[in-house]
């Protein structure tokens, strides 16, 4: 992959079937419960997403030192993983930047649990045991992955879990999601008003298929709004229980028509009745769909859309700060956002984007797959985008540049 790519927009109408890749998030939840299980081949076609791949062979290999690369939830889900190994030890550690990222709240969950987690230079080294369980308070954590990581484990501690989970609850789909997976094998959570308990029993393997990815959709979502005139099919992507993130069909109503068909969703263009020219501001909460910010605040800059956004109180603790990312984006567009108390506003823009970047003018990814695939689409309304360390995109979607050529953009290392 070059250092740089540049993608020119489609000289026609958009028309095209794409096929996403499998959800990372459904297939690392499957991959770690088919582990316990006993039954790793459990998991069909868990997907070719780099922290999925990563996940899969540290799984199947269980090497002493386990390098998660910049992978938070593999990280995480091998520090709940490696505590349940009764006998083994191992070393969970990852790139720098990963290891500066919150993980001690769930560290200090496990060791009260009974895990035996010691931190060393580069991670952390987790010595497997019988985990005695009980009753754990998880208050607002910043990341829902802590609640899922101690889940996952819970039916091998000796007393269950009982999970209480207070305050902000951030991401809750995710862990709806965790839930799921679990009663694929057989170890359903009980959700009462006051936490989530978790019996002790034996996990049974079942076949699982993974679906593919809504997170990875709202990126077509976001073509979709952008170019006017467009009609793309998300292949055997459906509505089901999974994913949160299937919320896009509601958040990009205002642009966007999402149609359930046999052979998929279908994203057309459309303007929902009553919607203005961008003066009326939008509001998002996207408290339970993160992920979402960027291909959606993006959206309504290239737009114009006055919009305000909520429930971001964890993005700067994501692979980047990503409201930063965001923003430096976007003023080097000649758009400034704001930031009201615990949010982040966009202006109403006449003509947005209407010029040309200047061709030495490269975008920084920060190196988070999810920053490159939401600006990748602003080609649209300008013309065209240069964009540095474009192979992040692995990370989650490594089939996306080849998407937007079949839909007819120009992605190359020229201008």
């Amino acid at each position: 992959m070059p250092d740089r790519l540049t993608i020119t927009r489609p000289e026609r109408p958009i028309d095209a079937v794409i096929d996403l890749p499998r959800s990372k998030s459904v297939a690392n939840r499957l991959l770690i419960l088919a582990s316990l299980a006993g039954d790793p081949g459990a998991v069909k076609d868990p997907g070719s997403a780099e922290d999925t791949r990563l996940l899969r062979n540290l799984l199947r290999d269980r090497p002493r030192v386990m390098h998660c690369g910049m992978g938070g939830t593999v990280f995480r889900f091998l520090l709940a993983w490696a505590a349940v190994r009764e006998g083994r030890e191992h070393i969970i550690t990852g790139d720098a930047r990963l290891l500066k990222r919150p993980h001690q709240p769930l560290v200090d969950a496990l060791r009260l649990l009974g895990a035996d987690i010691g931190a060393v230079d580069n991670g952390y080294r987790v010595r497997g045991r019988r985990l005695a369980g009980g009753t754990i308070v998880m208050d607002a954590p910043l990341s829902s992955q802590f609640i899922s990581a101690l889940l996952l484990i819970a039916p091998l501690m000796e007393n269950g879990l009982y999970l209480r989970w207070t305050g902000t609850r951030l991401s809750e789909p995710y862990v709806l999601m965790t839930m799921l997976a679990m009663e694929h094998f057989d170890v359903p959570p009980l959700v009462d008003h006051d936490g989530i308990r978790v019996r002790a029993r034996p996990l049974r393997a079942k076949p699982c298929l993974v679906p593919p990815d809504w997170s990875a959709a709202s990126f077509w979502f976001e073509v979709v709004a952008l170019a006017g005139n467009a009609r793309i099919l998300l292949r055997d992507l459906h509505r089901d229980r999974w994913q949160g993130d299937e919320a896009a069909c509601r958040l990009w109503k205002p642009w966007v028509r999402a149609d359930s068909t046999d052979q998929g969703v279908l994203l057309t263009c459309e303007r929902s009745p009553g919607f203005g020219d961008g003066h009326q501001e939008l509001r998002f909460n996207l408290r339970d769909h993160p992920d979402l910010f960027q291909p959606l605040a993006l959206t309504c800059a290239g737009l114009g859309q006055a919009a305000r956004f909520t429930g971001l109180e964890n993005l700067h603790v994501k692979e980047t700060d990503r409201i930063a990312a965001v923003i430096d984006s976007l003023v080097e567009l000649g758009i400034r956002p704001e930031l009201p108390e615990n949010g982040f506003s966009l202006p109403f823009v006449r003509d947005p984007l209407g010029s040309v970047p200047h061709p030495d003018r490269a975008f920084n990814t920060f190196g988070d797959h999810r920053m490159a695939m939401s600006l990748a689409p602003l080609a649209l309304r300008t013309g065209r985008i240069t964009l540095r360390d474009p192979g992040v995109v692995a990370k989650s979607y490594p089939g996306f540049w080849e998407g937007l050529r079949k839909a007819g953009f120009h992605v190359g290392t020229g201008v």
